[in-house]
């Protein structure tokens, strides 16, 4: 049985006291293997070997956004265990520092939530948690 490992890296990207979530597209739900019934993501992605985690999240949110941002510090870190696969997520707050969202094929909307929409809004938990601390962290600083 052959057993994979990989580390994946997502942003909260807050701009003007909103933060950014992106809407999945049906081909990339159908494509994944660790996650096919989620809509709604955070910018990021894997990391490619070698490459240190903030170089793969600024690439992976240029990729799927074109913005540019500040990276702040870490928010979580979350083990999705499935099948024969380990992939470790560790999220960042991130400041919006420039450009407007064209979206990438993976996502086919977004939107940019106050914390209280976001509050509202049917995201998954995990995502409300570290938008909450993203806000509160970039907050205080």
């Amino acid at each position: 049985m052959k057993r994979d490992f990989a580390v994946a890296v997502k942003a909260v990207i807050i701009k003007e006291n909103r933060a950014l979530v992106l809407c999945r597209s049906k081909d990339e739900m159908e494509g994944s293997y660790m996650n096919s019934h989620q809509k709604w993501d955070l910018p990021g992605g894997g990391l490619h070997f070698f490459e240190k985690s903030d170089e793969g999240l600024l690439r992976e949110i240029m990729e799927e956004t074109q913005l540019k941002v500040e990276i702040g510090p870490p928010l979580s870190l979350f083990d999705a265990i499935k099948h024969h696969i380990h992939l470790c997520i560790f999220t960042y707050a991130c400041r919006w520092t420039e450009g407007e969202v064209f979206l990438s094929p993976e996502h086919e909307s977004y939107m940019w939530l106050t914390e209280k929409e976001m509050e509202e809004s049917e995201l998954p938990h995990w995502m409300k948690r570290d938008i909450r601390a993203a806000f509160k962290v970039l907050e205080n600083e």
